[in-house]
């Protein structure tokens, strides 16, 4: 199995028998986050309590694990269909899908996991999605490429769909929460307090760094802050990996 690099399209990318094994490998990759997506929303539209299923669904839907999880199973698909794919939008979600989902397994396994509780298929939905996906699809990166595919620029427009969600959370739950004195029972995740993580929930947000507590937006800002400066990091690290697996190249700019 070789990889080989093509002067004229500054491109490393799988070639020969080795195109066989990254297809198969991003086969699999997406066949897990697909079968991951589907499960859980069954079981959102299924389960009682979550205010009936369309409501379930929506809820599920706008997880940012959710989102970041149905990119990258679409990019893992398209690598499937050709794994030296390049282009304007494949390079901007490219890098979008894996800043989005590395953010998703790191931020589960360090802040979200010790608390986390999932049962029946869960259990199952929940390792393809925090464990399988974030870490195979990194790993899928760093084997078969196609590279190098980044710019700085695809690293400040990897900012754009995490910014959409993060209005979209803002603003839904601005319309839709109850805040906590008129229902002082309610949990995360109930159709009362919509809010799908603590550290983005207005009423009672927990810090991201200990010691950086705020309540309501000025909480919820300062740990938008530490996401947008993660998100960026790991923007530059994957720019970083991108050159140095090339062999220095970058990538040519796109007509």
């Amino acid at each position: 199995m070789t990889l080989t690099q093509e002067q004229t399209t500054a491109t490393v990318a799988p070639t020969g028998s080795a195109v066989g094994v990254a297809r198969i490998y991003w086969a699999i990759v997406a066949t897990i986050g697909t079968a991951s997506f589907i499960v859980s929303c069954g079981l959102a539209v299924t389960q009682e309590g979550n205010g009936g299923w369309l409501n379930g669904l929506i809820f599920t839907l706008s997880y940012f694990t959710v989102w970041s999880n149905i990119l990258t199973f679409i990019m893992n698909w398209s690598l499937v269909a050709d794994p030296a794919r390049d282009g304007t939008i494949f390079r901007w979600l490219r890098m979008s899908s894996l800043v989005m989902i590395t953010i998703t397994g790191l931020v589960y396994a360090i802040v979200l996991a010790p608390d986390a509780n999932p049962v029946g298929l869960g259990v199952y939905t929940n390792i393809g999605y925090h464990y399988i996906s974030p870490w195979a699809t990194v790993l899928g990166f760093l084997l078969f490429g196609p590279r190098p595919r980044f710019r700085v620029k695809t690293v400040f427009a990897m900012l754009a769909i995490p910014v959409v969600w993060l209005t979209y959370t803002l603003l839904r739950g601005l319309l839709l929460v109850t805040p906590p004195p008129e229902a002082p029972s309610t949990q995360l995740g109930e159709p009362q307090n919509w809010y799908p993580y603590p550290f983005i929930d207005v009423n009672d947000p927990s810090p991201l760094i200990p010691g950086l507590e705020f309540g309501g937006y000025a909480g919820v800002g300062v740990n938008i802050v530490v996401i947008v400066f993660l998100g960026l990091l790991f923007g530059f690290i994957f720019l970083g990996l991108d050159r140095a697996l090339s062999k220095g190249n970058k990538a040519l700019p796109l007509t």
